[in-house]
């Protein structure tokens, strides 16, 4: 037995695997075990990761075939021993003390989960997320709108607590949707670090660098946990900040993991006929128009900057080929400055 099960998941990762494992065993707390689930690699990822179970007995090594990241998680819960879960991605880094800071916080508090900051890193630039501390009397206001159920891998969670397992069936927010389920399941008290000990470093031959068929299912899924959450707020004021604030996450989800990988490569009749299907859904088509009309009526509500302005006009006047357009004029620095 161990106090923290850290939980790989491990596809094809042979340039990177090394280091993060060499980030998890430097870790100043050391009553933990580290579950490499192999899911399949072909790379020769599976034989690094035996290499490595062979020179410290605090790894487990689980093979498999290729089923899924969530399939992995998964799997690697389902063989922790730990009273607490961490899950690492195979390709990041983490601060020595990144276990040692979240399990302080999350015993000391007598917490559900514990939460770190993080820097995002990719083409040469860093992008620092800081938390405020959850003290407030909006604890599920400020857990939703600093976004702290986005992500899975800057966490400890309790294992007993978990009472639903990664949807294997998509490959799209899937650990978003994992964190707002528990959150929902449990209401849990959050302790955060205010401390960034965690690397998210961007690949650009991910999952998350392609457009996944399952997209739109994903950021569905995950705007209806959020939204259930949001019922637990008695303040009606606030509950209408919170709905606010999903419908952004909802159409940042859209914009990021579908709108930002159509544009790629020449226009398609495909690609449009993805972005009008979006655009004609009446969910989405309610949701816009309630991001617009509140950002104006409410003055603590966040702005709309010009760029969602012209996108949420196209979408609301269903112009397929604007929606495309202004997304792929969005990303061209020079324009993209002005807009």
């Amino acid at each position: 037995m161990c106090e923290i099960s850290v939980i790989i998941p491990v596809y094809n990762k042979k340039n990177y695997i090394v280091d993060t494992v060499k980030c998890v065993l430097a870790q100043t707390y050391t009553d933990y075990e580290l579950l490499l689930i192999d899911d399949g690699s072909t790379d020769g990822s599976g034989d690094i990761c035996d290499c490595l179970a062979e020179k410290d007995e605090r790894i487990n090594v689980v093979h498999t075939t290729n089923h899924g990241v969530g399939a992995a998680r998964n799997l690697g819960i389902k063989k922790a021993n730990g009273k607490y879960i961490s899950f690492i991605d195979a390709d990041d880094r983490v601060d020595k003390r990144f276990l040692e800071k979240l399990y302080k916080a999350i015993t000391d508090n007598d917490a559900g989960m514990a939460v770190c900051e993080y820097f995002e890193e990719g083409n040469g630039k860093k992008k620092y997320h800081r938390y405020k501390s959850i003290n407030s009397g909006n604890e599920i206001y400020e857990v939703l709108s600093q976004d702290l159920l986005c992500i899975i891998w800057n966490k400890l969670f309790v294992r007993k607590k978990i009472k639903h397992l990664f949807d294997e069936h998509i490959s799209t927010c899937e650990d978003s949707i994992f964190c707002t389920m528990y959150y929902f399941d449990n209401k849990p008290k959050v302790a955060c670090v205010n401390e960034v000990l965690y690397g998210y470093v961007v690949r650009y031959d991910g999952l998350t660098s392609n457009l996944q068929k399952q997209a739109y299912e994903g950021i569905n899924n995950y705007l209806k946990i959020n939204r259930l959450i949001t019922e637990m707020i008695d303040d009606e004021e606030i509950k209408k900040l919170a709905i606010h604030h999903v419908y952004r996450v909802y159409y940042y989800g859209i914009y990021l993991f579908i709108y930002r990988n159509l544009i790629k490569g020449k226009t398609d009749v495909e690609k449009l006929a993805i972005i009008e299907e979006i655009i004609n859904d009446k969910k989405y088509q309610r949701i816009i128009r309630f991001m617009l009309i509140y950002s104006f009526r409410n003055i603590k509500a966040e702005r709309t900057s010009c760029v969602e302005f012209l996108i949420i006009m196209a979408s609301v006047l269903k112009c397929k080929k604007a929606v495309y357009y202004i997304t792929k004029v969005r990303q061209c620095p020079e324009i993209a400055n002005h807009l």
